[in-house]
């Protein structure tokens, strides 16, 4: 039976669009360890962070305005994604120094077999701050958010204070995360 060349065109296009977003990632990790400036979002500072209402893996829905008033950072990851996977161990370490000043860490997945590899991972990683399944509303009103890890700072106030693209080493998070208490 002949493969319908609609259907091989489909493929190479998924394929190619993965390909691309691994690149991107990986290009932005090399640029951070190497020093050069990564790939940013469109500047965001100073702008309030976009609502948002999404599911946790539980299939609570959780809405951005629980935050409000708090020192928060959102996280855009995937579990596939090898910066994401190597910049987890900082964030948990420094949710778990500054959580009882408040403190919020908000893991925004991008997966798309989320509910069923999610809960391994964050047992895995000894993740306990909030993990919510992001979707395309969301990854858009953040800018539409390309490359992952894509972290955003917001303060107290509900402005962006600062937006990292690309993978963050463990004492810049907490640098940045200091800035927003």
């Amino acid at each position: 039976m002949k493969k319908s060349p609609l259907l091989l065109a489909g493929a190479l296009a998924l394929a190619l669009a993965a390909a691309l977003l691994w690149y991107r990632s990986w290009h932005s990790e090399r640029a951070s360890l190497e020093g050069e400036a990564p790939p940013q979002a469109t500047d965001y500072s100073g702008r309030a962070a976009p609502p948002f209402s999404l599911s946790d893996i539980h299939g609570n829905i959780v809405a951005s305005t629980q935050f409000r008033g708090r020192p928060t950072v959102i996280n855009f990851f995937a579990t596939w994604c090898p910066p994401c996977r190597e910049e987890i161990p900082g964030f948990v370490d420094v949710y778990n120094k500054y959580r009882g000043k408040g403190f919020e860490l908000i893991g925004i997945s991008l997966d798309k077999d989320t509910k069923e590899n999610l809960p391994h991972f964050l047992l895995e990683n000894r993740i306990e701050y909030r993990i919510l399944l992001g979707d395309l509303p969301t990854a858009r009103a953040y800018g539409g958010v390309t490359t992952l890890p894509t972290t955003f700072f917001v303060g107290r106030d509900g402005e962006i204070k600062n937006v990292h693209v690309g993978y963050i080493d463990r004492d810049a998070f907490e640098r940045e995360v200091r800035k927003i208490l």
